[in-house]
């Protein structure tokens, strides 16, 4: 892996030790991030070229609006420990002094592009969700007067969700039970 005494940064042992410990806080089952490893990715986006380095940290970083949108969003009503969570979060990648200085050239978003991409579990499929309950309120909003509400996406959802099942399983029975058949067929 290399020594990470050759990396671009220089990471103090407390600092990754409090990373891991918000990581953890934000999502319980993601990895334990170890200075060497960080130093490792450090030095692997330095040798890229500085575009493509950008564009891989902006894939990561790219996604906090949409978890800002999420949190903000009255219509949705987020629960309020995932609310913490996500708040934590974009309190850590707003503070231009963490683990890795933002304004450290190439690598200082690193640190916060590696918990996006580690905490994102967190809010993958409430994300997804919030994803669809946008669809739905731009396609139906007018119908509960500019503004459904989570609950009435929700509705919505299951009532389609019943009628695809409805219709599967209409789909797969006969309409009329012939019984066996007896004697053949007859040609006459």
């Amino acid at each position: 892996m290399g020594d990470p005494r050759d990396a671009p940064v220089t990471l103090d042992p407390q600092a990754v030790a409090d990373f891991n410990a918000l990581l953890h806080e934000l999502h319980p089952d993601a990895p334990h991030v170890e200075a060497a490893a960080i130093a490792s990715v450090a030095r692997w986006l330095v040798a890229l070229p500085p575009a493509q380095s950008e564009a891989l940290l902006q894939a990561r970083l790219g996604r906090l609006q949409e978890l800002r949108d999420l949190a903000v969003d009255p219509d949705w009503g987020l629960e309020p420990a995932l609310a913490r969570r996500i708040y934590r979060l974009l309190d850590y990648v707003s503070q231009p002094r963490d683990l890795i200085p933002d304004d450290l050239p190439r690598v200082g978003r690193l640190d916060d592009a590696l918990l996006v991409e580690l905490a994102w579990p967190m809010v993958a499929e409430e994300l997804e969700d919030f994803r669809d309950f946008c669809r739905f309120r731009d396609e139906s909003g007018a119908h509960f007067g500019g503004h459904p509400g989570r609950d009435d996406w929700l509705a919505a959802r299951m009532e389609e969700g019943a009628l695809w099942e409805q219709l599967h399983r209409v789909r797969s029975q006969h309409y009329v039970e012939f019984g066996p058949s007896t004697g053949g067929l007859r040609v006459v």
